[in-house]
């Protein structure tokens, strides 16, 4: 091997070389570099808020100036914000829910479509009824309403029945009114129902369907949900939005109030001091008491009791929706 292809080892240097260590993460993160950006403070920057503003710059030339208008940071005290609660609020949708109610069948909402449009927050349809409501369904465009096209798989689980007519509606509640504020007018001309204890949504549906027939405006009860009952507006087919509930605490303190504002009491019965429905004569003011079962320990010392039969086999008497409509004939006519 030649000289100069020999390798040669520098053995006498003056260059020291030392292995250079690696910061721990810890430490580096500990130095505080300065680092080429802009100042920034969150304290400020919390209260700023772009507003335009307008300055007057020359022109070009030195001739004249000119308004221009920019938007700038100005600083603005926080405030706090106490507006209303967010739909989807829990307080917000508790409330909603004892305010609101569902609706299906077509007779019952195309009435209270025509009664009080303004109740309606969301509406659920078949593409087969979607056809029939372009009215209703324009409103709701129109007022920016909510509505849906489902089928009827979906519907179902909606309005939770499958007797729902292919349309649903989430609706504000009409608020009942008390029986003693009612009472403080007065009535020289009225009649009344007095529901004792039926709980029943189709009995309930039939209750308002034969007094919207009659034009009986008001019924009372101390279980006004009940009157609510999806069900019950299906089977009265409109006929709920025509009748409104009287509030009471009892049906007890409902007829001691009744009776001292003059009303006659009304009771189905079959005893000996009953008469029959043709030879009941009917006041200026009355209140028939409908149960369905018997309301015997109702009757007062002065209410009238009417037999709606003479000779009956059966064992019970008529469903009370049919009652309701024997006795609302004889007042009617």
């Amino acid at each position: 091997m030649s000289k100069s292809n020999k390798p040669t080892f520098q053995t006498q240097t003056q260059k020291s070389f030392q292995e250079k260590r690696r910061q721990p993460f810890g430490e580096k993160a500990a130095v505080d570099k300065p680092r080429n950006r802009p100042a920034f403070s969150r304290k400020n920057s919390d209260n700023e808020t772009n507003e335009p503003r307008e300055l007057s710059l020359n022109k070009a030339g030195g001739k004249g100036s000119v308004a221009v208008t920019f938007k700038g940071s100005a600083n603005t005290s926080k405030v706090k914000k106490n507006g209303p609660l967010s739909p989807r609020a829990p307080e917000k949708i508790k409330k909603n829910r004892a305010e609101e109610m569902k609706v299906y069948g077509e007779e019952a909402c195309l009435a209270l479509f025509a009664e009080r449009p303004q109740a309606i927050v969301r509406l659920w349809a078949t593409v087969a009824m979607s056809h029939k409501i372009g009215e209703l369904l324009s409103y709701l465009a129109a007022n920016k309403k909510a509505y849906h096209i489902v089928d009827n798989e979906e519907m179902a689980l909606v309005s939770g029945s499958e007797h729902h007519g292919g349309i649903c509606l989430l609706v504000k509640k009409s608020r009942p009114l008390t029986l003693t504020g009612y009472l403080e007018v007065a009535q020289p001309n009225d009649c009344l129902l007095l529901l004792d204890r039926i709980n029943n949504a189709q009995n309930l549906g039939g209750i308002l369907r034969t007094a919207a027939f009659y034009g009986v405006k008001h019924v009372i009860s101390d279980s006004p949900d009940n009157l609510y009952a999806p069900a019950a507006w299906r089977v009265a087919e409109g006929g709920a939005e025509y009748v409104r509930v009287l509030h009471s605490l009892s049906t007890e303190t409902a007829l001691v109030a009744l009776r001292e504002a003059g009303y006659q009491i009304v009771h189905i019965a079959n005893g000996e001091q009953s008469v029959p429905l043709d030879q009941l004569k009917l006041g200026a003011k009355v209140v028939f008491v409908l149960s369905e079962n018997s309301s015997d320990d109702l009757i007062g010392e002065n209410d009238s009791q009417v037999r709606l039969s003479l000779r009956n086999p059966l064992k019970h008497g008529l469903n009370v929706a049919v009652n309701t409509g024997i006795l609302l004939a004889k007042w009617y006519f």
